[in-house]
């Protein structure tokens, strides 16, 4: 067996590292791997866009882009801004779903929440807006989980599930937030209907999301790796419908005895979504310590769809019965094994199972050698065949999340684009800077001044930077 053609063009990445280019190359990958957590760079090419802040601040992001295997990015930049003004959290992707992609960017403890189109409008051009905040406010809006829901005809809604405690009836009652592109505004529902069994209720009670999937054309789900998926149904209509569906019965156990994870489900499942068709992968390890090479394990993946009553088994495969061609002992000499002379991949201890976003029974984990390396490898499966497909070396920094990387389908969908990112773009009219006054007991020197000042002589140099950067 040959070694894949995509497993050799790790060196073939777009972006800074490609001396500088400006421009990509002919074609997209139709998804990609990409690293959730951004770089903080002002190199730009054909996928950059801008938009500003409330308070004027150019936000530009561009996106480099590879095959998978092999690991994507996206980088951030905002012209005036020093490294002080990031918060420790860097930028950071939430959800991408079709041609869009939602990410949030810390400025001065101020969380900004950006979606990015891949074919925004006019054009067909890539573009980059703004999410704003509901009025009247929220609470917590910021730390929200959102989904992101495509909906034809380059349109999108943002949504989040908000609850609220009713004293008169001593319950919680659940309302879904929606913002539309196309009006650009959030409209909140009527109360939500909760159609759970008793079984369901308990986990829904207990539910702690950790990614968020698009399941057919109007409806959202929330994913908890240790309990199930919180779906909320009919976004559209006056009264979207929660349910609940319960992760399989015989999946890997991954708790102790009091209900908590040994580690981060991360590291043992995940859950994606192709059209309405749902699937899930779990690795089950023989030994409790998941965070040592040598150890024994087995994939086993999942599929279903809203209206069946259960999960159905697709495939499991055994790390002992997977297939490793002898030519990628060049590559990792690692996977040999001493005693048998065979390439072995359980060599590796691995991390994050991801499932492809394509209908095929590809699935990606990122192993490494030894656990404190900053390489580690993507590894590609064929579940169905039980043979390595595919091994790529990919940095691991930088990586804010427990998972370094989704799954992504936006660059199917650029269309239009030239080398130029065109011209500069002009401050969101839809809200006014925001006019504070100083504290009469701290004027001149408050804390609030200072912040005005600097955030002026940030939008003076800021322009001039954009200037530059623009060309």
């Amino acid at each position: 067996m040959d070694i894949s053609p995509v497993s050799i063009r790790h060196s073939t990445i777009i972006g800074p590292r490609a001396a500088d280019s400006t421009s990509l190359r002919p074609g997209y990958p139709d998804w990609v791997l990409l690293n959730k957590t951004a770089r903080i760079s002002d190199h730009r090419n054909a996928t950059t866009a801008l938009c500003r802040t409330r308070e004027g601040q150019a936000v530009a992001v561009s996106f480099w882009l590879v095959d998978p295997p092999a690991v994507s990015y996206f980088s951030v930049h905002c012209p005036g801004l020093e490294d002080d003004d990031f918060s420790d959290t860097p930028p950071f992707l939430l959800c991408a779903e079709g041609a869009f992609v939602l990410f949030c960017v810390t400025l001065d403890d101020s969380v900004h929440h950006f979606v990015y189109s891949a074919r925004g409008i006019p054009g067909g051009r890539p573009s980059l807006h703004r999410l704003p905040a509901p009025k009247p406010t929220v609470e917590a809006f910021m730390s929200q989980q959102f989904g992101l829901l495509p909906c034809g005809n380059e349109h999108y809604v943002v949504a989040f599930l908000h609850h609220q405690w009713e004293s008169s009836d001593q319950a919680w009652h659940y309302y879904a937030y929606i913002f539309s592109c196309e009006t650009k505004t959030w409209k909140r529902s009527k109360e939500a209907l909760l159609c759970l069994s008793k079984s369901d209720q308990l986990l829904f009670d207990r539910h702690a999301s950790s990614k968020q999937i698009t399941v057919g054309e109007s409806s959202l789900g929330w994913v908890d790796l240790l309990r199930g998926i919180l779906l909320l149904s009919n976004l559209f209509d006056e009264r979207p419908v929660i349910t609940y569906i319960p992760l399989p019965k015989v999946k890997a156990c991954i708790t102790d005895r009091n209900g908590y994870p040994s580690y981060a489900p991360e590291f043992f499942c995940d859950i994606t979504c192709c059209d309405d068709l749902i699937k899930f992968v779990d690795i089950k390890f023989d030994e409790p310590n998941c965070r040592a090479n040598g150890q024994a394990w087995k994939a086993t993946t999942w599929n279903r769809k809203v209206s069946w009553d259960d999960w159905g088994r697709c495939s499991t495969t055994d790390v002992a019965e997977i297939s490793v061609d002898p030519s990628y002992l060049s590559l990792l000499p690692e996977l040999l094994n001493d005693e048998t002379k065979q390439l072995e991949i359980k060599n590796l201890y691995f991390l994050n199972p991801t499932l492809s976003v394509d209908d095929d029974d590809l699935l990606y984990m990122m192993g490494k050698v030894n656990e404190e390396d900053d390489t580690a490898w993507v590894v590609v499966v064929d579940m169905k065949r039980a043979a390595l497909e595919a091994l790529v070396p990919v940095s691991t920094q930088p990586s804010y999340a427990v998972t370094m990387y989704c799954p992504c389908t936006f660059p199917k969908y650029y269309l239009n684009i030239t080398p130029d990112i065109g011209s500069p773009v002009e401050k969101d009219k839809s809200d006014k800077w925001p006019q504070g006054r100083p504290s009469p007991n701290n004027s001149g020197g408050s804390v609030q001044m200072k912040r005005r000042r600097k955030k002026k002589k940030q939008y003076v140099q800021g322009r001039t930077d954009e200037a530059m950067y623009l060309g």
